[in-house]
């Protein structure tokens, strides 16, 4: 399913990934609460819950604290364009972070490459340079974490996790 997105103002990035992985797997782990249990949260940080409705304009909510303790972190949006398994576009909203930072938008594709995926992330409307530089850290950090998870499955693991 997917609906016209109107563009955005701001700042923007975008980052390019390859994976050793089918593209389902990928896609997989991006949409599949478990999953991103795993890879989520920066070192330091571990999720206190997680809440995805994956269709247009079906929601998300990711939390996270620091080990140590504090007040939790959350990131929340809406889904405008989900097209298994090769595109994500969704509303990207902080809580507790970065206060003052207005709604962003990610746009995620899913790339087949033979047996590798390439994955193409654009963040979009971002208000100025360091806060896109921090999200693009942020980004390239969690693409770092990913990929673990990729060499340590067995070929036929990821097939049975729905998409």
């Amino acid at each position: 399913m997917w609906q016209s997105i109107p563009k955005q103002r701001g700042r923007a990035f975008r980052l390019k990934r390859s994976f050793q992985a089918a593209r389902e797997a990928v896609f997989d782990a991006w949409t599949n609460e478990e999953v991103l249990r795993r890879w989520w949260c920066p070192e330091g940080w571990e999720m206190t819950d997680i809440k995805m409705d994956l269709r247009v304009n079906g929601s998300f909510r990711i939390g996270m604290c620091r080990v140590t303790g504090g007040v939790p972190v959350y990131v929340s949006g809406i889904f405008q364009e989900v097209r298994p398994p090769e595109r994500l576009v969704y509303t990207w909203q902080w809580e507790n972070a970065f206060e003052r930072m207005p709604e962003t938008r990610i746009i995620v594709e899913f790339r087949e490459l033979g047996p590798a995926t390439e994955l193409l992330l654009t963040h979009e409307n971002l208000p100025e340079i360091p806060i896109c530089l921090q999200h693009r850290s942020g980004w390239l950090a969690a693409f770092d974490r990913i990929e673990p998870i990729f060499a340590a499955r067995s070929p036929t693991e990821f097939d049975q996790l729905t998409v």
